[in-house]
């Protein structure tokens, strides 16, 4: 993201100010932004676009589906004030011998579709707005692209394949009931609600047991009453 930092903030802005115009939000550039590392109190938020590329050795142009744009949030409730780090990952051609990562070039539509999607999970994640069935808008493909993904050229997918030793603790939070994790979608989060077969099981067997100890008493109270009569 470098010829076109401004058209994204330009166009963010005017997204994020008709939902929020009394709230301070920017949009920064951020080239050593990193999938699923993030600082205390980040959330993220991930889309895969299409763009084109053009090589600056050999003039060799190419499109691309899977063009990552990476984003982390952070919202101030006492500030009233946001703030959105973005990362655009380059490809480089397959062509030459030792080639330069590319900036994507995207269309206008698509600029605005995934600043679009991208307000739509702020008002989600940061202000608990908006409809759980919400749906991502959908690039617009200008060009049927057959194929597998250029994996070994694209930028992106070796950060996407990175230890889970890198994923600082204060991005995962455990608890007894619910536990949440970091997942490498385009969900920031997955949740999900773990299930104690074992425990209801022991509960289970010590109410029998102690329906017969109780049995057990009541035979032998009525045994005694009825010798003593």
């Amino acid at each position: 993201m470098a010829p076109d930092t401004e058209v994204w903030k330009q166009v963010f802005q005017e997204l994020i100010q008709e939902v929020k115009p009394w709230h301070r939000w920017t949009l920064t550039p951020d080239k050593g932004l990193l999938p699923n590392v993030l600082k205390p109190g980040w959330m993220q938020y991930q889309q895969w676009a299409f763009a084109r590329f053009q090589c600056s050795s050999c003039s060799r142009s190419w499109a691309s589906a899977q063009v990552q744009v990476l984003f982390h949030m952070h919202w101030s409730e006492e500030k009233a004030r946001g703030q959105v780090k973005m990362r655009v990952f380059a490809q480089r051609c397959k062509k030459c011998s030792q080639p330069l990562f590319e900036v994507p070039e995207f269309t206008q539509e698509n600029i605005s579709r995934i600043l679009n999607n991208l307000v739509f999970r702020i008002l989600k994640k940061c202000y608990r707005e908006g409809f759980k069935s919400m749906e991502e808008i959908p690039m617009i493909k200008e060009i049927s692209l057959e194929g597998p993904h250029d994996s070994d050229n694209c930028e992106a997918c070796p950060a996407m394949s990175l230890p889970t030793s890198w994923i600082p603790r204060a991005n995962t939070t455990c608890q007894v009931e619910r536990e949440v994790e970091i997942c490498p979608s385009s969900e920031h989060f997955c949740s999900y609600t773990p299930r104690n077969h074992t425990h209801n099981r022991n509960i289970s067997i010590s109410c029998c047991f102690l329906l017969v100890i109780v049995v057990v008493v009541v035979i032998v109270v009525k045994t005694v009453g009825a010798l003593k009569t």
